[in-house]
């Protein structure tokens, strides 16, 4: 089995940032959609997925640090050491090693088996803009699982490669799980776990969150903030106007009511328009005289 390091191409001590982002480069080049029938990339898809599966949990992640391609034999003994109560035997690597042999067969039971043959779980993160979260959306996913199956009495995992079509409900918050049933790893016997789908909001090259409400700077004229006006304010969702008193200052905010991003079951949050007073960079000379006058009556 290939080392799981060796196959995302980062080191041993590779902190959680980097894990990720080695993964999503390598996914989106071996991704079975951009490389229609080529089964060699679609193996290697495969591979890194089950090595960011394993790296990208800190959990099973020592437990590969500990014990390489035996972790998941070494997860499902972790309570061992208390179970066997005073019998510690040097620990937990002592009565895994005693008991099982490092994971080979004691009495024709393989520990692999009782692993393998259950229905597990399986966790998938996806990246959503503000938009697709506002308005609710449909996401396609395509992963792979490791399922069981049974022969001559031996259980063995085969990869299995699911497209699931995920529906997002409108203001799902980030941070949370969307649970599909039945679409993990399959147990012997077809009964499958479930897949979880964890969403994270994407920044916004225009937006900003803030609690339950958005944020966005808006430019104004400095004529139009001293004199007083309508500009106009950009929504998740379209173009509003709105009037802004005389003398409104720079970093100003208004807040426009309901024109944030739509709430999970109902209602939207608030939009913060942050002010921005723009100043000429350039003037022409009747501007210049203009500007002068105004300043010789400022200091009447």
């Amino acid at each position: 089995m290939a080392d799981f390091y060796q196959l995302l191409g980062v080191p041993r001590g590779a902190d959680e940032k980097e894990i990720k982002s080695a993964y999503r480069k390598l996914a989106r080049k071996l991704h079975p959609d951009v490389n229609p029938g080529d089964k060699g990339a679609e193996a290697k898809f495969k591979q890194v997925s089950e090595a960011y599966e394993v790296l990208g949990d800190s959990e099973k992640r020592k437990l590969y640090d500990q014990y390489g391609e035996n972790w998941e034999q070494a997860k499902n003994f972790q309570g061992a050491d208390a179970d066997f109560g005073g019998a510690h035997m040097g620990g937990f690597g002592s009565i895994f090693e005693q008991f099982f042999g490092g994971g080979t067969q004691q009495g024709g039971f393989r520990i692999q088996d009782m692993e393998a043959s259950q229905p597990r779980d399986i966790e998938r993160e996806i990246e959503l803009t503000l938009e697709e979260i506002d308005a609710g959306c449909t996401r396609t996913l395509t992963y792979q699982t490791m399922d069981a199956q049974q022969s001559r009495g031996q259980v063995s995992t085969v990869p299995s490669t699911k497209k699931v079509s995920v529906t997002i409900p409108a203001g799902i918050g980030d941070g949370k799980k969307l649970r599909v049933p039945s679409k993990g790893h399959a147990g012997v016997g077809g009964r499958a776990g479930d897949l979880y789908v964890l969403i994270r909001w994407a920044k916004h090259a225009q937006f900003k969150v803030s609690g339950e409400n958005l944020e966005v700077e808006v430019p104004v004229s400095f004529t139009t903030a001293a004199l007083g006006g309508e500009i106009v304010i950009p929504t998740i969702r379209k173009n509003v106007t709105m009037k802004i008193p005389a003398g409104s200052q720079s970093g100003q905010v208004f807040r426009l009511a309901n024109q944030g991003i739509s709430k999970l079951g109902n209602g939207k949050g608030d939009l913060l328009a942050r002010l921005k007073i723009l100043v000429p960079k350039t003037l022409t000379s009747e501007q210049k005289d203009l500007l002068e006058n105004f300043a010789k009556l400022e200091t009447k």
